[in-house]
């Protein structure tokens, strides 16, 4: 199954553009995967012994379900998202914001919580790498475009492949005419 990309699509509503964003699908956590099949393999050879046995497949299938399905991003990073952008508000996140009192809007990421760009960790346990390997995976589709108004952060849509959160981030921009630096 290949992986979904993220995506955006904008349509006029009237005075307004209505964005909706498709979130890109989560990385598979080839680590797991791999475990998953080693302790499988011993549960299988040990099936002579059945309470060994049992204990090793279904920790083995824990692991081979959790490498394959789990999607560790935060929640709103894994829905669509849709939201209204006028010449003078944004409609999202079940609030209205003028854009008088817009702050900024800006892209963060939900696995790092930093503004992008990301960043960077080392460390020589294997356990840990693998960890961090797929954290890193994650959060090249966990970007967010955010609103700040009023001193509180608004996200109005997550999920998103850099590519995509800037070209939002553009449009939005566009719509409300404010200039992009």
């Amino acid at each position: 199954m290949a992986q979904r990309k993220s995506e955006y699509q904008k349509r006029q509503d009237g005075n307004s553009t209505v964005f909706s964003v498709t979130p890109a699908s989560a990385p598979k956590f080839g680590y797991m995967l791999f475990i998953g099949v080693i302790v499988t393999l011993i549960g299988i050879g040990s099936l002579g012994d059945p309470g060994f046995a049992i204990w090793f497949l279904g920790m083995g299938g824990f692991a081979l379900w959790y490498g394959w399905s789990r999607d560790q991003r935060p929640k709103d990073h894994r829905v669509p998202a849709t939201f209204r952008v006028g010449s003078d508000f944004i409609e999202g996140g079940g609030r209205r914001f003028a854009k008088d009192d817009i702050h900024r809007l800006q892209l963060r990421n939900g696995i790092t919580d930093q503004e992008l760009p990301g960043m960077q960790v080392y460390t020589n346990n294997t356990n840990a790498m693998a960890g961090m390997a797929q954290r890193a995976k994650l959060s090249q589709v966990a970007n967010s475009l955010t609103v700040e108004s009023a001193g509180k952060a608004t996200m109005l849509a997550g999920g998103m492949d850099e590519t995509t959160a800037y070209g939002l981030l553009h449009d939005v921009c566009k719509v409300l005419d404010f200039k992009i630096s």
